[in-house]
């Protein structure tokens, strides 16, 4: 698997008035054929690194442990995140994943990368679909290496908060992305910017000078198609 280094940016918290939350989702997401299952059994299976590299005291640490896949961060003087990739590269995919918050601090951001692909200066862009530790979800655009959100960040009762566990469903088909945790609906938004195929991520990331520690399990991509209601 190629390795990359991973940047840390400010999280750049941009409105789009299009975007919404609600009750329910417009539009019914079909799951077709499974095109990536990753129990994390095997290192090797996901993107592992210790960031900066020749450091001691590494501000992230991405690996796989115990049957699973952990992100390690401490946030410097700015909020800051950090994430790992694999597979090939998918355009209209549901994304599931299991994950767990071991660390405390519940101002923080985790989930689900897709249509990830960098230039040929290291600029990545593709969508995040997140929640977080204090019950919150949101959408963004992964632009620049920075998130950008198109659905800003909303609360729900049905994300358990704190040191607990969340299933997290992406829905990332055509121009529609929509975010579920625990199998209820959360948000959805409409976005063209990124359109083209890309590898999916995992992600976590910190307000400043504290740590963020998330664990990911039985991560399941599938083909995805979208009906109107």
């Amino acid at each position: 698997m190629r390795l990359r280094s991973i940047l840390f940016f400010l999280l750049v918290l941009t409105l789009i008035l299009s975007a919404c939350g609600g009750d329910d989702a417009s539009r019914t997401a079909t799951k077709g054929n499974s095109l990536l299952a990753v129990s994390f059994e095997e290192a090797g299976s996901w993107e592992e690194a210790r960031l900066p590299a020749d450091s001691d005291t590494p501000d992230s640490v991405l690996a796989i442990s115990d049957g699973r896949y952990q992100i390690d961060h401490q946030a410097g003087r700015s909020s800051s995140f950090a994430w790992g990739t694999g597979g090939e590269a998918y355009q209209n995919v549901i994304i599931e994943v299991e994950t767990e918050q071991i660390s405390s601090e519940n101002d923080n951001l985790y989930g689900v990368l897709c249509r990830l692909s960098s230039d040929d200066r290291g600029r990545w862009s593709g969508y995040a679909l997140l929640i977080s530790g204090d019950g919150h979800y949101g959408i963004a655009e992964f632009s620049n290496n920075s998130l950008n959100f198109l659905l800003a960040w909303h609360q729900s009762d049905e994300i358990k908060q704190g040191r607990a566990k969340n299933t997290i469903r992406a829905v990332c088909v055509d121009d529609y992305f929509a975010i579920y945790a625990n199998g209820k609906f959360l948000g959805e938004v409409k976005n063209d910017q990124y359109p083209d195929a890309g590898q999916v991520g995992l992600i976590a990331g910190i307000t400043k000078e504290n740590a963020a520690s998330i664990a990911f399990d039985n991560l399941a991509v599938f083909e995805g198609a979208i009906s109107k209601k």
